[in-house]
C-alpha cells in the first residue's frame, strides 16, 4: 500500500512539473493575432511580443511584406534616429512590424532598427 501511495504521489508531482514547464514554454511562443490594414501581408507564421523603445538605426522604407522586399508602403519612410512603435517581430524572419498608437503600418527589417533606453 505504501509503494503504491508513494507512487501516486509521485505521478502528481511529476504531471504538476510537466503541466508548470508546458505553460511557460506555451506563453514564451505565443502568437500575437492583429488584424492587417490595407495591403499588409500577414507574417507567414505568425508574430512574437517584443519589448523595448527603438529607433531607426538608418533612414528606411516601410514594407507591405515581412518577407519579399517588393511592395513599400507609399509614401512612409522613416528617417534615421525616428522611434518607432515595434507592435511584433515576425517569427522565424528578421522583420518587425511597426505602427502607429497600435494600429500596424507596416513591416522593417531588424537590421534597420536599435533599441534605446
Amino acid at each position: 500500500m505504501q509503494k503504491l501511495m508513494k507512487f501516486y504521489t509521485c505521478a502528481l508531482a511529476a504531471a504538476l512539473i510537466i503541466q508548470s514547464i508546458g505553460s511557460a514554454l506555451a506563453a514564451q511562443t505565443a502568437e500575437i493575432k492583429m488584424p492587417l490594414s490595407g495591403d499588409l501581408v500577414p507574417a507567414p507564421f505568425g508574430y512574437e511580443p517584443i519589448s523595448g523603445n527603438y529607433a531607426v538605426a538608418h533612414s528606411t522604407a516601410v514594407y507591405i511584406s515581412p518577407y519579399i522586399w517588393a511592395g513599400k508602403v507609399l509614401g512612409v519612410e522613416i528617417q534615421a534616429n525616428q522611434p518607432v512603435q515595434i507592435l511584433a517581430k515576425v517569427k522565424d524572419f528578421k522583420w518587425l512590424l511597426i505602427g502607429n498608437n497600435g494600429i500596424p503600418l507596416g513591416y522593417v527589417p531588424l537590421s534597420a532598427v536599435s533599441q534605446v533606453k
